[in-house]
């Protein structure tokens, strides 16, 4: 954000992009200052109009079910390939090729994402690696990151260690800061590569059939959800805060849907028909919500398809439209019960949207030979404020580095030097 001063006629009032606020006599002179409402810190970047080509990353939930996981079931990756013509590239088939290999195998050229996939393999396999190549040779200019549900769900793993209360919270504590640095570092890969990303937050496995039935205790299941919370509303969030992208609450979005550990939901009304939510399709009953305990059929993949697409919009100013509740079930052979059911239950997509607080100014004061600066600032950040006399010359001065948000106004002295008449700030975040 830019701030700026200058000596001149006094004046007070607010204008386009930001407020104008006048002072007194300061320095010998009548001081105007002026707050411009200029952003210089680098705003999310995907220009404003639809998406068009989209990588991912990730496992199961996002790598094709034609892969492996269901031969009647469609994800999310192919329902917005389908019936939004988002280019995730050809398949293997369609370009001729046979196999892309690992990891994408037979699916979509954009698509890394792969079955099995934990935060260390997506990083082996060369995932971020790969996705970030397409940026160049081959235009891919937004990717989504959705990795590290099956760090957490392993049952003779993190999942049935804090299930049972085995591990200590040091355990815990070590097992959490690996898996969310494999997150960071596939996102600056990709992210330093010019992708506009967009990173999900981990579902939780235990409201998922397979896990409920095989962990039946529900408070001991929410032990995990709480460790889950912690790691999305705390790491991951201040992850995409620290590298200025969207976070796409898949966490909540799964909670919404399926309930609480203590009291699992049994149906879902979406466009008036009932889906059951522990109901597992052979291939004939696609009202029931999964195809296996685990992975969701294509009702709900097309509700996390409509999550993915938020995020771009809401981030980037992408244009593409969500799926309609009447969309989502054509999208599984299943007809629409005539009104649209879902937002009673779910609410809107945007609140399962979480966009960087980017730092503005709120004041900019001259007393004597001194600004005083005061700008937002989000928790666990650190920011660089800089000056210099002319926006359209000259280099920046570091007024203050590494300087501590914690969420709320900072305040910040800068001395002024005698002969200048007029300067400008810019505060940005440090990544």
């Amino acid at each position: 954000m830019l701030g700026k001063f200058v000596s001149g006629p006094a004046v007070n009032h607010t204008g386009r992009g930001g407020l104008r606020l006048n002072f007194g006599p300061a320095m010998n002179t009548a001081a105007k200052i002026i707050f411009s409402g200029a952003l210089l810190i680098v705003p999310l970047s995907y220009a404003e109009g639809a998406l068009n080509k989209l990588g991912a990353m990730g496992e199961s939930f996002s790598d094709e079910y034609s892969n492996g996981v269901s031969t009647f079931a469609s994800n999310w990756v192919s329902q917005l390939a389908e019936f939004r013509g988002i280019d995730f590239g050809p398949t293997a088939a369609q370009a001729g090729v046979g196999t892309w290999g690992e990891p994408r195998r037979l699916g979509y050229e954009y698509n890394w994402a792969r079955a099995g996939a934990t935060t260390s393999t997506l990083l082996s396999q060369g995932q971020h690696t790969g996705c970030a190549g397409q940026f160049v040779s081959n235009g891919v200019s937004s990717a989504v990151l959705a990795i590290g549900y099956n760090d957490l769900a392993a049952a003779g793993g993190f999942y049935g260690a804090i299930y049972s209360n085995l591990w200590s919270a040091s355990q815990i504590q070590t097992y959490v800061n690996q898996t969310v640095s494999n997150i960071e570092t596939a996102l600056v890969t990709v992210r330093n590569a010019g992708v506009s990303v967009a990173v999900a937050n981990i579902m939780d496995p235990g409201l998922m059939p397979a896990k409920a039935t095989a962990f039946t205790n529900a408070s001991a299941r929410d032990r995990v959800t709480v460790v889950i919370q912690s790691v999305n509303t705390g790491r991951l969030k201040d992850l995409a805060q620290k590298y200025q992208v969207p976070l796409m609450d898949w966490f909540g979005l799964q909670s919404a849907i399926l309930g609480p550990n203590t009291n699992l939901h049994a149906t879902l009304k979406l466009g008036n028909v009932t889906i059951n939510l522990r109901g597992i399709d052979s291939g004939s009953t696609h009202t029931n919500a999964f195809v296996d305990g685990a992975h969701p059929n294509t009702v709900i993949q097309g509700m996390f398809a409509n999550l993915f697409l938020q995020a771009f919009v809401s981030g980037y100013g992408a244009t593409n439209a969500l799926f309609s509740e009447q969309e989502i079930l054509s999208h599984a052979g299943i007809a629409y019960g005539g009104a649209d059911t879902l937002p009673a239950q779910i609410g809107a997509y945007t609140n399962y949207i979480f966009l960087p607080v980017r730092p503005k100014f709120t004041s900019i004061a001259l007393a004597g030979t001194n600004v005083t600066l005061k700008f937002s600032t989000a928790s666990n950040q650190f920011y660089l404020v800089e000056r210099r006399d002319d926006l359209a010359a000259g280099s920046w001065t570091m007024v203050a580095s590494n300087f501590p948000g914690d969420g709320a106004i900072a305040s910040l002295t800068n001395g002024v030097p005698l002969n200048s008449s007029e300067g400008f700030y810019r505060v940005r975040q440090l990544p």
